[in-house]
């Protein structure tokens, strides 16, 4: 467990946030971290959306992925979304 910063923006929002993560967050918690930041202020509740999905480098991430098994450096840039 070590204290690890990303960048996550949440698709359909402006505001890219500086996060800080767990390395042995997985991609829900991680979403979730991200998602709280936008959801509700800058973008809309999507009460049909099965939750939230975290893109790397244009790629959906399996949501039992944890962190560190990403092989990010400090600062990276994650994206997050709904998934439908």
């Amino acid at each position: 467990m070590a204290l690890f910063p990303v960048y996550g923006r949440f698709v359909g929002d402006f505001v890219p946030h500086l996060v800080p993560a767990d390395t042995e967050d997985d991609m829900n918690q991680l979403a979730e971290k991200v998602a709280v930041h936008s959801v509700g202020r800058r973008v809309p509740n999507n009460p049909n959306a099965k939750g939230y999905e975290v893109l790397y480098q244009n790629k959906v991430i399996d949501p039992s992925t944890k962190l560190h098994e990403l092989g990010l450096r400090p600062l990276e840039w994650l994206d997050v979304r709904w998934r439908e």
